[in-house]
């Protein structure tokens, strides 16, 4: 799989991290101006939600250049393309309560709903993307070296082998009898 990588990690889960965090950090605090009346809940709802789209803009140029660049086939085909239209939808909804509330629609109460739904929407996303990189041949939490002798290696950290860490023989973590 050729992913666009920044210091071996892929780019489009760093960027997807802002969406992710951002949107829904944005429903909180619209969640928060509601129970309050408190505007800078309001503002800062705004700001964050705004914030989350850009760099959810960015993580999906990055996503679409990996997915055209993998060319995948089948289950992860129609992965790929489900978990690029719910962010896109997440997004829009996003947008769109963005462009209400520059309207001064935010305190009739419909800016809370769309919040909520653009929050969903990513998250499912997210959901959607953390799954489909644990079921990836390469896993996005492989990290890549090279041997001295040239070979590519390949270390999933995401099943550590625990056994290495447990001392053989009785359990030294029971309470003496």
């Amino acid at each position: 799989m050729n992913k666009i990588t920044i210091a071996g990690q892929p780019l489009h889960s760093i960027l997807g991290a802002a969406p992710s965090i951002l949107i829904p950090f944005g429903f909180i605090l619209d969640a928060m101006h509601s129970a309050t009346g408190d505007e800078d809940y309001a503002k800062a709802s705004y700001l964050s939600m705004g914030a989350g789209i850009v760099g959810g803009l960015a993580a999906g140029a990055a996503g679409v250049a990996d997915y055209v660049a993998d060319k995948p086939q089948g289950e992860a085909k129609r992965e790929g393309q489900l978990h690029a239209a719910l962010t896109g939808a997440a997004l829009l909804v996003g947008a769109a309560n963005l462009v209400l509330r520059r309207q001064g629609s935010h305190a009739r109460g419909g800016s809370l709903a769309l919040t909520a739904l653009s929050a969903a929407g990513v998250l499912a996303s997210e959901y959607l993307g953390r799954r489909m990189g644990s079921n990836s041949e390469s896993g996005e939490h492989a990290e890549a070296g090279v041997h001295a002798d040239g070979q590519d290696v390949r270390i999933d950290h995401r099943a550590p082998d625990v056994e290495q860490y447990v001392a053989a023989g009785p359990s030294s973590l029971h309470a003496p009898e």
